[in-house]
C-alpha cells in the first residue's frame, strides 16, 4: 500500500528506507492512538503484582482493573487503588490492599502496535491513514532527492527534474493531511476547555466588585 501510494518509478527509496518509514509511522500512530491490551494476572499473595508481559515503561498505561474477575456485571476498582512502582531492577504494580492470592486481576492497559509478518494490530480503518504517513514521510525523501541531486544537462529533462522536487513535496503535503483527518494528532487528546462565567454585579457585602474599569467607562 505504501509503495502504491508513494509511485517511486525510478526506483529511488529501498526496501530498508520504506521499512523504516514505515515504523516510524507506526510509533507516532501508536501515541495519538494507543493500542490497548486485556490481560489477566494472577495474584502472588500480598499488595505486589509483576508487570503486565506487553508493558512498556514510560508509554503504557493503565486504563482499567477488574477484581475480582467474572462477576455479572463487570467489577471495576478505581485506578487510584493501584500505582506503578519503578525501580533499578523492573517496575511492579502495587496494590493499595491484598488482593487474594491465586485470584485474578484483568487488568487493561495501553502497549504498542505491533505489525510484522504475523501480527498486525492495527484497526483496518486507520490502515490507509497508517500508509499514508509513511508515504508521505517517503515523499518527502524523494522530493529532497531531486532537489539535491544534480539536474540534466537536457532542459526538458531538467524541467522534469524540477518538477518532481514539487510535485513530491506537494504529495507528501497531501499524504499527511489525510492521515491527521483520519486519525488526529496526539495534541487533540489534550485541547483546553474553556467555560463562559457570568460575573457578579456586587459582591457579598452588597458593594460593587474591585475591578479596574475600562478607560472612558463612566459610572
Amino acid at each position: 500500500m505504501v509503495d502504491d501510494l508513494v509511485r517511486d518509478k525510478d526506483q529511488v527509496i529501498s526496501s530498508v528506507q520504506r521499512d523504516a518509514a514505515i515504523a516510524t509511522a507506526l510509533a507516532t500512530y501508536g501515541a495519538a492512538s494507543p493500542r490497548e491490551i486485556v490481560e489477566d494476572i494472577e495474584c502472588p499473595g500480598g499488595q505486589v503484582l509483576p508487570m503486565p508481559a506487553e508493558w512498556i515503561d514510560g508509554h503504557s498505561e493503565i486504563r482499567a482493573i477488574e477484581y475480582p474477575v467474572g462477576q455479572v456485571p463487570p467489577v471495576e476498582i478505581d485506578l487510584t487503588a493501584m500505582r506503578v512502582v519503578r525501580a533499578p531492577v523492573g517496575s511492579s504494580l502495587l496494590f493499595l490492599f491484598s488482593p487474594t492470592s491465586g485470584e485474578l486481576v484483568r487488568l487493561t492497559y495501553t502497549g504498542a502496535h505491533v505489525l510484522d509478518e504475523d501480527t498486525d494490530t492495527v484497526p483496518a480503518r486507520h490502515r490507509r491513514a497508517l500508509a499514508a504517513l509513511a508515504a508521505a514521510d517517503l515523499c518527502g525523501q524523494l522530493s529532497a532527492y531531486y532537489a539535491t541531486e544534480g539536474a540534466p544537462t537536457i532542459g526538458a529533462d531538467s524541467a522534469d527534474h524540477q518538477g518532481k522536487t514539487e510535485r513530491y513535496r506537494n504529495r507528501a503535503r497531501d499524504l499527511r493531511a489525510e492521515y491527521t483527518q483520519t486519525v488526529g494528532t496526539t495534541s487533540d487528546r489534550t485541547r483546553p476547555a474553556s467555560v463562559d462565567v457570568a460575573l457578579p454585579s456586587r459582591d457579598s457585602l452588597g458593594g460593587r466588585p474591585l475591578f479596574h474599569p475600562p478607560s472612558g467607562w463612566r459610572r
